[in-house]
């Protein structure tokens, strides 16, 4: 949640601003619980007492997320700088290593994509190294500045912490600002101060992830087509239970308890002249139900324009190009998302480097890094061999090698090339 102000911050703005919060946590909330399976189908109601009443949940939102973000951050991110900046660099990975980026950044994508934005705090720990984590992006609210830069200028996190019977818990607010943090205990409208300490990081240390320029989940907006088809499902099988607890009809018969539990065991009945049996059964047109649910769920892959892989059209035999042109929505998505995390991921090299100078360490600027994002894609490699081959001389080597799918990191890469040319020469 992002709001726009120039107004220093008072408590009394702090109590206004949670009371409004609730509305956009709630929302998050709720695609959190359907990324996890629980839908609506699951509240459904029996017709009548002992009616069939299947609750069936078919995670479309699951599959979605892993998919989209399988495809944008399935390989690592790579990073890349000139060569009088490659020992900056160096310390900049050896930051990233330590905490785990590559997976650190796979959490982020996948909060994103499931509630339109992910949020990440920066911190010195107990051994005063610097460290990253992900924040729950319902506990997040930001305030940016009025102007065309819209920086940062607060950050508050309302959160809670649970006792042991997990039931009861005690509610919390962090305000973040340019120098410190603090601290406050929230009850019924109100806080409390606990605690404030300095961050030294010279700017609030919460970095935005957007999932896209509007903050809306990969699967947000076709969550009433995947309640259609989780109905649709539910109901053909109410359908079928009818079916098989169907009720049989004997016409000119007298059937009392003890003949009909001889009938169930023998199988055999005998009727009177001029009578008859028949089952009342609902007439089911199974055609009809299956294009219901496959417009459903072709509608649901096209409108969150992520493919359905089991779909014929991805058979095994398929070239590089005809992949890439199947895959066109989800890279449009992952084209969105790059440009959002590009600029998150710069910030977060900014912040470190704060931190940095500050301890007297020659650091590396933000803006010499390339940040390099690799589609997760199956490869053609020999077709990209070729690619490679053929444009040998006319490119540079770094981004030929960007090209093969199984080097992560180009510039890597470059470095063992060219080690591996000295020890020839030695030789």
């Amino acid at each position: 949640m992002i709001l726009v102000s120039d107004k220093t911050l008072e408590l009394s703005d702090i109590t206004q601003i949670i009371r409004t919060h609730d509305r956009d946590r709630q929302r998050k909330l709720r695609l959190k619980a359907y990324y996890r399976g629980e839908h609506r189908i699951l509240s459904k109601r029996g017709r009548i007492n002992d009616a069939p009443n299947n609750k069936v949940v078919c995670n479309y939102c699951e599959y979605i997320t892993n998919m989209s973000t399988g495809f944008f951050l399935g390989r690592p991110i790579a990073y890349s700088t000139t060569i009088e900046n490659e020992l900056r660099l160096k310390n900049l990975l050896n930051i990233f290593k330590y905490n785990d980026e590559s997976a650190h950044n796979l959490n982020l994508a996948e909060e994103a994509s499931i509630t339109g934005e992910a949020y990440e705090v920066l911190y010195i720990d107990s051994d005063s190294m610097l460290r990253f984590r992900t924040l729950p992006s319902e506990e997040m609210i930001l305030i940016v500045s009025s102007d065309l830069e819209e920086n940062i200028k607060y950050a508050i996190r309302r959160y809670r912490l649970y006792n042991f019977d997990g039931i009861t818990y005690s509610e919390f607010v962090d305000v973040y600002d340019d120098q410190s943090i603090t601290s406050y205990e929230y009850n019924a409208g109100s806080l409390r101060y606990l605690d404030s300490v300095n961050h030294y990081f010279s700017d609030v240390p919460i970095v935005r992830y957007a999932n896209n320029h509007e903050g809306r989940g990969d699967f947000e907006s076709v969550i009433s087509l995947v309640d259609a088809y989780n109905k649709a499902q539910s109901l053909t099988l109410d359908d079928i239970e009818d079916f098989t607890d169907a009720f049989l009809c004997l016409s000119g018969y007298n059937l009392d308890g003890e003949t009909a539990k001889e009938l169930r065991q023998s199988k055999i009945i005998q009727l009177d002249d001029g009578g008859s049996a028949s089952w009342l059964i609902k007439n089911l047109n199974d055609t009809y139900i299956e294009n219901i649910k496959t417009r459903l769920n072709i509608d649901i892959h096209k409108l969150s324009q992520v493919p359905d892989m089991s779909d014929d059209n991805f058979a095994g035999n398929s070239s590089g190009v005809s992949i890439k042109y199947k895959l066109l929505g989800l890279e449009l998505i992952r084209a969105r998302k790059e440009r959002e995390f590009k600029k998150a991921i710069q910030r977060r090299i900014e912040l470190i480097g704060n931190i940095e100078r500050l301890k007297n360490r020659d650091f590396i600027d933000f803006r010499d890094v390339e940040i390099v994002f690799t589609p997760n894609i199956p490869a053609d490699n020999n077709e990209s061999a070729n690619i490679v081959k053929n444009l040998t001389g006319l490119v540079s080597q770094k981004r030929l090698l960007s090209l093969l799918s199984f080097v992560d990191d180009p510039a890597a890469e470059m470095e063992e090339i060219r080690k591996e040319s000295e020890e020839r020469l030695n030789d």
